[in-house]
């Protein structure tokens, strides 16, 4: 991932108004060439945002571009048919925004939400793999990671990030063995020759697993080569009869030590067919390229499920920031969401009057029945 990365630093703020009206600013940050290339932007931009053009030298004479742009959205329908006509890099995902605005006399709750549709089809959480507290870590953005590696107990933290990392790898593999074992089962779960059951099959994904990280680590001199993790169909990477002895290899090494040389001779076709769609999915998420969410809600904020914004730097610190990284929508839709509340003083007001006059009324009445009585 980090050898096809296109470095475009971006971070995109949402400032949600009371009518349901969002402003839109994205700003990315990066080399000249990545910043004025559509096709690496991670958000939908394009000729009808304002746009600023501004760069920076460092230090060492080096030059960072930064494009700001922003734009006004009547309602989030108008976002939405952006995504839909998407054509950057991240314009395979699926993504949408919804706004939700509930009236209850003496408040508005606003809600504002973005989701992110799963890459993979199996739905395989990682909350199995992980306690609360590190889920926290793991959905925590880069901007507060550095945060923490950076304080007084920064030792601590390190390991955390490492032990994350781990348990990351091998949810994500096992993410992965499931989704193949699914398609290989759509495809050839009625053949009588099959032996084992889609159930049995899917108690042997630690099995699997255990090939995948193992030949993952043996052929770290060639990543390049085995960027599709041994799913690519042999047919498609075999260029001649070399090639394709080394395709058998890959696949075989990951399968037979599991199911044995028998299956998958017998199966080799079905096997190559499910590798061949499950690549598509894997180059999805390899391709997605990473982005933060920061949202401005009106009012008070009283519910979300992102991370307090805390930089000095920021304008409007105490927002909530969130990252968009593929791993979090691998296996489920993520989605990050805010509530906030304003208060309805028109709504006191009314109330007070109402009471008021009901309590007037009340002893205009008691009076009235003393002086006849």
């Amino acid at each position: 991932m980090l050898l096809f990365s296109c470095d475009l630093e971006t971070h995109v703020i949402n400032t949600v108004h009371e009518d349901g009206s969002v402003t839109r600013k994205v700003i990315m940050k990066g080399d000249k060439e990545s910043v004025f290339d559509p096709e690496l932007y991670r958000v939908p931009v394009d000729s009808t945002w304002n746009i600023k053009e501004t760069f920076e030298v460092g230090e060492n004479n080096d030059t960072t571009w930064l494009l700001t742009a922003e734009k006004w959205f009547a309602g989030v329908q108008e976002i939405n048919r952006g995504y839909e006509a998407d054509s950057g890099i991240n314009s395979s995902l699926e993504r949408s925004v919804s706004f939700e605005k509930r009236f209850r006399w003496f408040t508005t709750v606003f809600r504002f939400t973005e989701r992110v549709e799963s890459i993979l089809e199996v739905e395989f959480p990682v909350s199995g793999f992980m306690s609360r507290e590190e889920l926290e870590y793991f959905y925590m953005p880069d901007r507060a990671w550095q945060s923490l590696l950076g304080g007084p107990d920064s030792t601590f933290y390190r390991e955390q990030e490492e032990r994350i990392d781990s348990v990351t790898e091998v949810w994500m593999w096992t993410g992965f063995v499931r989704q193949w074992i699914d398609l290989f089962y759509t495809r050839c779960g009625a053949d009588p020759r099959l032996e084992i059951s889609r159930e049995e099959m899917m108690a042997l994904d630690s099995l699997f697993v255990r090939q995948l990280v193992e030949d993952e680590n043996s052929g770290e001199e060639n990543d390049s080569d085995r960027a599709g993790m041994n799913i690519k169909s042999s047919t498609e990477e075999a260029e001649g009869e070399e090639g394709a002895e080394e395709a058998e290899d890959d696949l075989a090494g990951v399968i037979v030590p599991v199911l044995g040389r028998g299956f998958y001779e017998k199966f080799r076709s079905e096997i190559d067919s499910a590798g061949s769609e499950l690549e598509g999915m894997f180059e999805a998420y390899i391709a997605t390229e990473e982005y933060d969410v920061e949202i401005r809600m009106p009012g008070r904020i009283i519910a979300s499920n992102g991370y307090a914004v805390t930089d000095v730097d920021t304008i409007n610190a105490g927002n909530i920031l969130w990252m968009v990284s593929s791993e979090y929508f691998l296996t489920q839709p993520y989605e990050i969401w805010v509530e906030s509340q304003v208060s309805n003083y028109w709504a006191w007001i009314v109330t007070a009057i109402f009471l008021a006059c009901l309590v007037t009324g009340l002893v205009a009445k008691g009076r009235k029945r003393r002086s006849h009585g």
